[in-house]
Order: C-alpha cells, then sequence, then structure tokens
C-alpha cells in the first residue's frame, strides 16, 4: 500500500512539473471519465468542481483552464452539454493521448 502511496505521488509530481496545461486538464478529464467508464456509453460525467478548483488541484490559473476546456472541445475530444455535463466524443484513448500519455490500455 505504501508502495502504491509512492508511486501516486511520483506520478502527480510528473503531472505538475513536466505537463503542459492541455496534457494536465486532458489528464484530470480521463480520470474522471475512466471513473464512469463501465456505466456509461457514450461516456458522460458532470464535472464535481468549478473550473476555479479544478484550476488550483492542477497548478493552473482559471482562464488557463478554461481556455484548454474550449481547445479540447474544438477539437472534438469533448463536447460540453447544457445541464453542465461533459461528453467524452473521441474515445478515452484519445483523450489520454491528449494527456501525453504513451500506454493505452
Amino acid at each position: 500500500m505504501t508502495l502504491n502511496d509512492l508511486d501516486n505521488a511520483r506520478s502527480w509530481m510528473l503531472l505538475l512539473g513536466r505537463k503542459t496545461a492541455r496534457e494536465k486538464v486532458a489528464h484530470f478529464l480521463s480520470l474522471l471519465f475512466q471513473r464512469v467508464r463501465p456505466r456509461l456509453s457514450p461516456l458522460r460525467c458532470t464535472l464535481p468542481l468549478t473550473r476555479d478548483t479544478i484550476a488550483t488541484y492542477l497548478g493552473l490559473s482559471l482562464e488557463t483552464v478554461s481556455r484548454q476546456v474550449t481547445a479540447l472541445r474544438r477539437d472534438g475530444l469533448i463536447r460540453l452539454e447544457n445541464n453542465g455535463r461533459t461528453m467524452l466524443c473521441d474515445g478515452l484513448s484519445a483523450l489520454r493521448l491528449a494527456a501525453g500519455e504513451t500506454t493505452l490500455d
């Protein structure tokens, strides 16, 4: 259990220190979609946090998070619905690729 915690901490430090803003936001969204993966198709989720809270969590500004969400939407990876839900348009693997992850399972 301790080794898992250390591995998670190492991964988080890598995320905060080396990834671009786009990769950070895409990684955050991919984590959310992975949680709902077995239950819904197409994948939809409600963002549990405000963009400001997401920005703080990722070490970014609110404006940067908003720009990156807009860019992911413009690129066809996600769709924002009127009810505050986010839909994954191009599959989880495409979002994980945008997050800079090289291994897609």
